[in-house]
């Protein structure tokens, strides 16, 4: 009677266990997700401003002016958008047959680069946005 106590104590320690890891995995994916989330409209707003500052290469070349910093922004912009493209690319969302620690580990490590794309959406835009500004003072 007391191995069968013992035995129905263990099984529930180790389901209990198994569903707390899952809930852990699928807290920090969707963290990861709507994070993701976030970015995407940053990324929106980093080609909208990208589209503005074509529109003034356009102009510049039609006036025969200098496009080298319009250029300079519309670059780091679309490099902002590419680290986003690649970002998504290689997300993998199957963490099928892995370890609960490789998921954690994973997720976490997606976290922060999308965490860091972020980042240089953020920077790429505020220059441009800077940029832009600039241009319509003049």
């Amino acid at each position: 009677m007391n191995k069968l106590f013992y035995i129905i104590i263990l099984m529930s320690v180790v389901l209990s266990a198994c569903s707390d890891n899952k809930k852990q995995e699928k807290d920090l994916q969707k963290q990861v997700v709507d994070f993701h989330e976030k970015v995407m409209n940053d990324d929106d707003n980093a080609m909208a401003i990208k589209r503005k500052i074509d529109t003034v290469i356009m102009a510049a070349k039609t006036a025969k002016t200098d496009t080298n910093e319009a250029h300079k922004y519309s670059a780091a912009l679309m490099t902002a958008d590419d680290a986003m493209g690649d970002w998504m690319h290689k997300f993998e969302p199957d963490y099928s047959g892995k370890s609960h620690e490789d998921v954690m580990k994973y997720l976490t490590e997606q976290q922060k680069k999308v965490k860091h794309v972020d980042s240089i959406l953020i920077g790429a835009t505020k220059e441009a946005a800077a940029y832009m500004q600039n241009i319509k003072k003049k």
